[in-house]
């Protein structure tokens, strides 16, 4: 499980770097988690990248938007079976990455 979550952070910082989005930071959360920390310049955004998105990371990344680290959360997880969740912390299946970035980048335009 580890190295999933480590891949998948590694393609997502790819990803949204490839889209003009800087990666502030990245922290091995546990061995199934990896978190970004990222700006797209108008917000600062948490991005826990996971096998499966579960209810602790749910919590953990809503506790980090309570205490106002962040301003937006999501999940990408690379679990084919998972449904896309939307609500206050949406996830993302790696293979659809793409639109995430996509939506990062579009909202930091001027």
């Amino acid at each position: 499980m580890a190295l999933k979550a480590n891949t998948t952070a590694e393609t997502t910082t790819q990803i949204l770097t490839d889209r003009g989005l800087k990666v502030i930071a990245s922290v091995r959360e546990s061995p199934s988690a990896t978190d970004l920390a990222i700006t797209n310049g108008s917000a600062q955004i948490v991005v826990r990248c996971v096998e499966r998105p579960s209810e602790p990371d749910r919590h953990a990344l809503a506790t980090m938007l309570a205490e106002g680290d962040f301003t937006r959360a999501f999940i990408v997880y690379t679990a084919e079976d998972q449904p896309h969740l939307s609500g206050e912390i949406e996830s993302y299946p790696l293979s659809r990455i793409d639109e995430l970035a996509a939506l990062l980048a579009k909202e930091s335009a001027p």
